[in-house]
């Protein structure tokens, strides 16, 4: 009984051991990196009443982006997962408000980084 002890106990250590090593390293991939970053600019002194701006792409694949940025921060940034056309629009809003200034627009992204100038959305 004692020598199965002595021996079983260690071999006991050892796999809890590695099995909780296994748990700590078996991450799942992270998604593909983006291939492109789309940087969206416009000049914030000419926003007027705080807003935010917003924007949505779709690829000709389907794939979605959209984000929004405070007018007054001038900027807001895609990544984008592969080069290509990209339709959509760039619009004002403010929360509890209807969407206004609505923009369609195409971009053709084929650089790494594109930096996309557009007028400011009032």
């Amino acid at each position: 009984m004692r020598l199965a002890t002595l021996v079983a106990s260690p071999l006991l250590a050892t796999a809890l051991f590695w099995l909780a090593f296994a748990a700590c390293i078996d991450t799942p991939m992270p998604d593909e990196p983006s291939i492109a970053r789309i940087v969206v600019i416009w000049d914030p002194l000419a926003c007027g009443p705080p807003h935010r701006v917003a924007a949505e792409l779709e690829d000709q694949h389907g794939y979605k982006l959209s984000t929004s940025a405070p007018c007054n921060a001038g900027s807001l940034t895609f990544d984008a997962p592969q080069f290509g056309v990209y339709y959509g629009r760039i619009y004002a809003w403010e929360a509890g408000t209807a969407i206004r200034s609505i923009t369609a627009v195409r971009l053709f992204v084929d650089e790494p980084v594109l930096r996309w100038l557009i007028a400011t959305p009032p």
